[in-house]
């Protein structure tokens, strides 16, 4: 990999790598790390965009990475904001995000990337993503999450509007620079899901994805300033029925087989099953009701069976554990 200086004359670069970050500085050093570890053969931009960080974020990027282009930002905007100033300044042929707690194996950009050139066609018109690791850093487990469209929802874009992204972090995802121009920048207003928005909008406008299958992207779970908090449910949902409302008329009903109403209880429900999963059991029963205000008793109780399966399947699998015969 060939690092892209900023210059007026020098070539584009052919991808632009931009890395948002707040307060994260050692974790941001090994996403670095990462990136500068790539086998990709072509020429690469870093541009780390600093959302007002307190931990000295701007002046180590400035002594220690000189060929790293930084913005540090005056104000703390969220990652939005910090990636749509990274996007506005990128020079690349494609974008690719790296969320700043996030990781790449080395061959993350080669793979693609060639992803994106092998596909067949006068006008961009895919994004290619990665699986992914779950890194569950306290007992220091990897968990593969393959990417891609739930059996339970009839089109890409009914997933994304009922279940969330299918996509598990932007952090596996590249995508051509003038995509942006098509279908705009990150939503700026929404506290959350911003880049479900963004996937909508791909798809609306004829983008597909092209999974590569293969695990190349390391999302972390940890406790350092992450949306998916169960605190956070009521205004994710929110965020979500009013994507939902936003999208819903716009979208042709080739594209999506439930009605409005249909999709507004499965919003619940699937929130339900994350309550109850997280063993926030009041709230799970409070989702479930709210969900009848959309749906029939019959089809919220057959979401409760759903969810006590997930228990039943446990208590499956520890018994099986626990009879298993040793082996010496």
């Amino acid at each position: 990999m060939r690092l892209s200086a900023r210059s007026t004359t020098a070539p584009a670069p052919d991808v632009s790598v931009i890395i948002p970050t707040y307060n994260r500085i050692a974790m941001l050093k090994e996403a670095l790390a990462s990136v500068l570890e790539q086998t990709f053969a072509g020429t690469v931009e870093i541009i780390v965009v600093d959302d007002n960080s307190q931990d000295g974020t701007p002046s180590t990027i400035r002594e220690q990475y000189p060929d790293i282009y930084l913005i540090a930002c005056s104000k703390n905007g969220g990652p939005s904001a910090a990636r749509n100033k990274g996007i506005c300044a990128a020079q690349g042929r494609y974008i690719a995000f790296l969320d700043s707690d996030d990781l790449w194996e080395a061959d993350y950009l080669k793979t693609q990337v060639d992803t994106l050139n092998r596909q067949v066609s006068p006008e961009p018109t895919h994004f290619s993503v990665s699986d992914v690791w779950l890194w569950e850093t306290d007992r220091n487990v990897r968990l593969h999450r393959p990417q891609g469209m739930h059996p339970d929802y009839s089109s890409l874009l009914h997933h994304l509007l009922a279940a969330g992204s299918f996509i598990h972090t932007p952090s596996a995802v590249v995508v051509h620079r003038q995509a942006f121009d098509q279908v705009g920048l990150f939503n700026e207003s929404l506290r959350f899901a911003e880049d479900t928005d963004l996937y909508i909008r791909l798809l609306m406008v004829g983008y597909q994805p092209v999974f590569t299958r293969k695990i190349l992207t390391i999302r972390r779970k940890h406790s350092q300033g992450q949306a998916i908090e169960p605190k956070n449910i009521d205004l994710r949902i929110q965020s979500r029925i009013g994507t939902l409302k936003k999208y819903y008329p716009l979208i042709g009903t080739e594209e999506i087989e439930p009605s409005l109403k249909d999709i507004s209880a499965q919003i619940y429900a699937q929130f339900a099953t994350q309550c109850y999963r997280s063993q926030h059991f009041l709230k799970w029963i409070a989702l479930l009701i709210a969900s009848r205000q959309y749906t029939s008793w019959q089809a919220v109780m057959l979401r409760v069976h759903h969810d006590f399966g997930f228990t039943a399947r446990k208590i499956s699998g520890f018994l099986r554990k626990w009879r298993a015969p040793e082996i010496v």
